[in-house]
């Protein structure tokens, strides 16, 4: 019989796959279709929130609400102030990460816990 921490282990390589598959962020629901076997949404977000936590992915606020999340590239355990551009294109609506580093500033009086930059326009693509 196989373990429950086999069959997480599995499902986390599986939604690493797909995530590293890509070049674009992708939505839970986005991962879900892609996974080639039935994982529930609440896991899916489960794995996502452990990644995170890791380091492993980071995400970007989309227009429409929803998280967008991508496999981190050296961004370590501090990804939350991760420096670079999410781009969204209105045509397609897929969200990528730029290559762009932006210089977080220091608020006098504030502890900055998270920042995201989503730039939104029409891509090469779709021009």
């Amino acid at each position: 019989m196989e373990s429950k921490k086999s069959r997480n282990t599995e499902k986390q390589n599986l939604v690493k796959r797909v995530l590293s598959e890509t070049k674009y962020a992708m939505s839970a629901e986005d991962i879900m279709a892609a996974i080639p076997i039935k994982i529930n949404k609440t896991t899916i977000y489960r794995i996502l929130n452990r990644f995170e936590e890791k380091g492993t992915v980071h995400f970007v606020t989309g227009k429409n609400g929803k998280a967008y999340y991508a496999l981190c590239d050296n961004c370590g355990t501090s990804h939350k102030i991760h420096n670079h551009i999410h781009f969204e294109c209105k045509e397609c609506k897929e969200v990528t990460c730029q290559p762009n580093t932006l210089q977080i500033p220091n608020l006098e009086g504030f502890m900055i816990q998270e920042a995201q930059l989503l730039i939104i326009g029409i891509c090469n693509k779709c021009k």
